[in-house]
């Protein structure tokens, strides 16, 4: 039996051959018509191949849609941290810009005023609601003792009342403890400014002779008779006039020049050199 096999198998694969290659041959070359097994062939397995190709489709669109996705994603995160460095770069560029014109504005003031002047970035305020203090980042190492007059191009600020080595604390004038010697700009009058109105942020100027006379829109300067604000430097506008009934005659309400919520860069105002 097995002999009978080994016998027919070259022929057998022969004929097989023979058959596959017709087949292929046959397949191959156009026809204008196929056999009915050929067309039912195909028309059984048309719908197989039409839902084969609905759902490549249905995958192969989402995959485009996942890789759309996540090239839309990392471009939108591009685009988010470059907007991102941009507004830091604008903030970074208005800083410079405010404190240019600030030292711009210093610059002109030094030269108007004839002081020697050292300037100084605010860095701290006092949180005491009894004390109104900031801290400058200027100290002993750059000449600054207590005692020295802190102001800015609008107006008088302060006195330096204690330093370190590389910061001061500065009592505005605007604090109870503060007293600055002024007169009347458009007069002369001599008067005394004082601080600490309930938090107000405002002035008392007080008359040092009966006969002054304060009304209101006139401006109050130092008056140079102290060794701590030079002569001239403006303190405030006077905003409303108030009958005393002990003391002198009346007192003058005076709004600072310089905005003490917003202050940044002060002005220290150094001893001038002995020639």
């Amino acid at each position: 039996m097995l002999d009978r096999l080994l016998r027919w198998k070259i022929p057998l694969i022969i004929v097989l051959v023979l058959i596959l290659v017709g087949t292929i041959h046959n397949t191959s070359v156009p026809r204008p018509d196929i056999s009915r097994l050929e067309g039912l062939w195909r028309d059984v397995l048309s719908p197989f191949q039409w839902l084969f190709s609905r759902i490549a489709g249905f995958f192969q669109n989402q995959f485009a849609e996942i890789n759309r996705w996540r090239g839309l994603k990392a471009r939108n995160d591009e685009l988010e941290a470059r907007v991102a460095q941009l507004e830091e770069e604008v903030l970074r560029l208005r800083n410079y810009r405010r404190e240019n014109e600030w030292l711009r504005e210093a610059l002109d003031f030094r030269e108007e005023g004839n002081h020697d002047l050292l300037v100084a970035e605010v860095i701290g305020r006092s949180p005491s609601n009894w004390e109104s203090t900031i801290i400058v980042n200027k100290g002993q190492a750059h000449g600054v003792t207590s005692g020295m007059a802190v102001v800015t191009q609008a107006g008088v600020v302060g006195t330096i009342i204690n330093s370190s080595r590389h910061t001061s604390t500065v009592l505005l004038i605007v604090d109870a403890q503060s007293a600055t010697g002024g007169l009347v700009q458009s007069t002369g009058d001599l008067v005394l400014v004082e601080g600490g109105q309930m938090g107000q942020r405002t002035l008392l100027a007080k008359p040092l002779s009966r006969d002054t006379v304060v009304e209101v829109g006139d401006v109050i300067v130092t008056s140079g008779l102290s060794r701590i604000y030079p002569k001239n430097l403006p303190i405030g506008e006077v905003v409303a006039v108030e009958p005393r009934q002990y003391d002198l005659s009346f007192a003058a309400i005076v709004e600072p020049f310089v905005d003490f919520t917003r202050l940044e860069y002060v002005l220290i105002v150094m001893p001038q050199e002995e020639s």
